[in-house]
């Protein structure tokens, strides 16, 4: 499949390779749909079915739903806030949002996600401050754009159908899936997608940057830069996704009946 494919030179991975296999895994289940319980359960089965998903793609869970901590490190404040999956690996730490709901995703839920992942870092140890912290936020529908803007900013990774994730945007691209992407659009992704999905700890550094003027509002907006991403994920996200149809047909349903065959089924 395309992500088998190598780096073209100047593109490095923006995540471990397992996380991008979970991506992508993750992106074939909340297209493809299949969940056919309802209320709680629902929820319930859209979390079992991550969880399998992540052990055949070697990603090791340390928390999961019901967990107070990410990766074994405690809140500062003593909230025991709810962790619904976590994993941690010398390269990176992740904490996982997972929401298959009957109506649209509220502003509040992304405030919380965020709110509590700083919680756990304000006070951490010192290893876990330092090893990359990235967000990912699964959803089994469509959020808005308040919402898309808002993620970006926090560099929070959102997983939507309809629409390719930004890191896997930049992962085609990086893999030369891109004869339909322009030199100049070839650059934005380049310079937005690290940008969109940067770890917790570089959100931070950079609102610091801002707040004591190492970086100019007027030279960097948040709210500029957010929107050129969602068009650039509209758009170009649209022309590697149709070109890696072309390429790899039906990767996506073929990825999704490859994992229903692995963990026997959605639920």
């Amino acid at each position: 499949m395309w992500w088998n494919l190598p780096n073209k030179p100047g593109f490095d991975s923006l995540l471990p390779r397992q996380v991008v296999e979970t991506l992508v895994a993750a992106t074939a289940i909340v297209e493809v749909g299949g969940l056919t319980a309802t209320g709680p359960q629902r929820g319930r089965d859209f979390e079992q079915l991550f969880y399998k998903l992540c052990e055949r793609r070697g990603v090791h869970l340390t928390e999961r739903a019901g967990a107070r901590s990410i990766a074994t490190q405690r809140s500062a404040s003593g909230f025991a806030h709810e962790i619904d999956a976590a994993s941690r690996g010398a390269a990176a730490t992740t904490c996982w949002e997972l929401k298959h709901l009957s109506g649209p995703l509220e502003k509040n839920e992304l405030l919380i996600f965020n709110s509590k992942t700083l919680d756990y870092l304000i006070d951490a140890r010192s290893l876990f401050a330092s090893t990359p912290l990235f967000r990912f936020l699964l959803c089994g529908g469509n959020i808005r754009d308040e919402c898309r803007v808002f993620a970006a900013q926090w560099g929070i990774t959102v997983i939507e159908p309809g629409r390719l994730a930004v890191p896997l945007v930049y992962e085609m691209v990086a893999r030369g899936i891109s004869s339909a992407v322009t030199e100049a659009d070839e650059d934005a992704v380049r310079l937005l997608a690290p940008w969109a999905c940067r770890s917790l700890q570089s959100v931070i550094r950079d609102l610091s940057g801002r707040c004591f003027g190492a970086i100019e509002s007027t030279q960097f907006s948040n709210a500029r830069r957010a929107k050129e991403l969602m068009d650039l994920q509209e758009q170009v996200g649209r022309d590697v996704g149709d070109e890696a149809e072309e390429r790899f047909p039906d990767w996506v349903n073929t990825e999704a009946a490859a994992l229903w065959d692995e963990v026997g089924g959605w639920s």
